[in-house]
């Protein structure tokens, strides 16, 4: 049976691994390696099988064998197996092999394995509670019928992703004295909890619908309390300053659609490679080290309304799943607000000042959300920048941020700086009006569709640079060092200020030291330092190379990136871009 599956499915197979030098790291390890999978599955043990073969990894299918002495048939084991044909049902108990292993190293002190979580992800879908067709395909968090994983396989089979977790030893899992039985039980916990973790970061967290979301949210206790001391000051039914809160939580909610997700990033694919040369994507490696366990709040500069889209393509290209964006209500446009919810924007009023309701509402839905594991991003800035510099942060959303972990301290918070570079900008027009004294003109539809025709023009490439990661609890530890204590025993919000304080400028600061170096950049330094922005050819490639060897010979931090053109190249760029023009002379 095994080989006829291979043969008529494993050729329809295209997938990736992750991480690519896993290779490399077990080659340095002295213990014999297991394979620890999630759930038993055939076709998932053939695709590591396949993957163990092209990375020369050792082989799932052989024997287990440590020193001189045979562990196990195979290297593989799965934490938990399918029973039961028409009420299928998973048996979590610890299987044999790992029981097998367990004893060996009572046994013998100088016994080791090296234990390594593997997952299969058949597409990039996470569940949610409605929709057939996203339910029958889906990547999922449930259990699913053979009938349902065939048709998943089927359909994803093309984009599937191999990925290796953190290896340990058994060793180093072993707890203490406790009864071999109670031993592999806890185990077993431990690496289920990483392989739901890296899940979490692939995929995304188990999404309910949305109805079930504002129930939960609507029934916090700061919820309700806030609804009855309105009924009592307005002097309202209950009832009503209830459905008052429900129609906040509809106006604040993201609606996400994983269907919703891909047709966009393919969609997006084509608008980039259509105005654009090219997204360049800078430091992603680092994602691959904080997203699994951890809460992601991404804060990237604002320049662009394409930055409202460009960050989450990138992470989601990079493999991993979306962030919620936070965006002003004013963003909320017929048909435009619709489909932003689908894609996981949820929205928030400029001021929040004299609604204690609507305040009590966004908190705790902005706590539901991190508790549960999606990842978020805001700017910080707050508004775009309109000449290209760095504004003074603000702190509003990260303070929020703040107070919803001290609440629900479920996942470690780390925030992550994203700095985004264009060479043009689509906006550079109005800009340049708003600098001149114009007034702001506010966003409507029309001016959406109207922007549309810009499409035709060339904006050269765009830089997504990940900056270095910021994790919250240090911070906390050093401001609020009793904050743990206080807030399990049910005390008062401590004060988030100073944390807040000191966190702001240090994003900013992350920012800033993950620039990428342009070409636009470059001739905008040299030529903007000249009488009426003007000089010779030859003078200007000098000038440029003089940069570029600072640049190369002085690096402002490990994170900037500096364009691969020469003086040469960086002036053709120019003209293509036509920031530059020949004169006479």
């Amino acid at each position: 049976m095994l080989r006829l599956l291979s043969r008529l499915l494993l050729p329809w197979v295209r997938f990736s691994v992750r991480p690519p030098e896993i290779a490399q790291r077990l080659a340095q390890l002295p213990q014999p390696v297991c394979y620890v999978m999630e759930q038993h599955s055939v076709l998932d043990a053939l695709v590591v099988q396949r993957a163990c073969a092209r990375l020369k990894m050792p082989r799932p299918g052989k024997s287990l064998v440590a020193g001189d002495k045979r562990i196990a048939r195979g290297s593989m084991m799965a934490l938990a197996r399918q029973v039961g044909l028409l009420r299928a049902r998973l048996d979590r108990r610890p299987p044999p092999v790992l029981q097998a292993m367990l004893a060996a190293a009572r046994g013998d002190p100088h016994l080791d394995v090296t234990l390594l979580p593997v997952a299969v992800y058949w597409g990039r879908r996470p569940e949610r509670e409605s929709g057939w067709l996203a339910l029958l395909l889906s990547e999922d968090w449930t259990l699913s019928s053979r009938l349902r994983r065939l048709f998943t396989v089927l359909f994803n089979s093309r984009n599937t992703l191999v990925e290796f977790g953190q290896p340990v030893t058994l060793r180093a899992l072993i707890p203490g004295d406790t009864p071999d039985f109670q031993a592999s039980r806890r185990i077993a916990r431990n690496l289920m909890m990483q392989l739901d973790a890296g899940r979490t970061a692939y995929i995304g967290p188990d999404l309910s619908h949305r109805r079930t979301l504002r129930a939960r949210v609507l029934r916090t206790q700061g919820v309700r309390a806030q609804v009855a001391q309105q009924a009592r000051e307005r002097k309202l039914p209950r009832r009503k300053v209830f459905k008052e809160a429900q129609r906040i939580f509809d106006e604040i909610a993201a609606d996400y659609s994983p269907a919703f997700v891909q047709f966009m990033e393919r969609l997006l694919r084509w608008l980039w490679t259509r105005i654009y040369s090219g997204v360049e994507v800078a430091h992603a490696r680092t994602l691959g080290s904080i997203a699994s366990g951890n809460e992601l709040v991404y804060v990237p500069c604002h320049r662009s309304t394409m930055d409202d889209v460009l960050t989450p393509y990138a992470v989601y290209t990079t493999g991993f799943v979306i962030p919620h964006i936070v965006a002003g209500l004013n963003l909320n446009l017929p048909v435009v607000g619709t489909l932003m919810r689908k894609g996981g924007t949820f929205f928030m009023r400029r001021s929040f000042r004299g609604n204690a309701l609507y305040t009590a509402v966004f908190m705790n839905y902005l706590g539901a959300m991190m508790a549960r594991g999606h990842p978020l991003q805001y700017f910080i800035e707050g508004g775009r920048s309109r000449n290209g510099r760095s504004l003074q942060p603000k702190t509003g959303m990260l303070s929020m941020t703040v107070r919803s972990y001290l609440r629900q301290p479920v996942r470690p918070v780390v925030f992550v700086p994203v700095y985004l570079g264009y060479e043009r900008i689509i906006e550079a027009e109005s800009y340049v009006g708003e600098l001149s004294g114009k007034p702001k003109e506010k966003e409507t539809l029309w001016d959406f569709l109207r922007s549309l025709r810009r499409l035709r023009e060339n904006f050269g490439f765009v830089h997504v640079n990940i900056g270095e990661p910021i994790p919250l609890q240090p911070l906390l530890d050093r401001h609020l060092p009793q904050w743990r204590e206080q807030m399990k025993a049910g005390g008062k919000m401590p004060s988030v200020n100073a944390a807040v304080d000191e966190l702001a400028p240090l994003i900013m600061q992350r920012i800033n030291a993950a620039a990428a170096m342009t070409p636009v950049n470059l001739l905008a330094l040299v030529l903007l330092a000249t009488p009426r922005q003007t000089m010779f050819a030859a003078d200007l490639a000098r000038q440029l190379e003089v940069m570029l060897q600072v640049l190369r010979a002085a690096p402002y931090s490990s994170r900037v990136t500096i364009t691969h053109l020469d003086a040469a190249g960086i002036i053709e760029a120019g003209h293509k871009l036509e920031v530059v023009q020949h004169g006479e002379g």
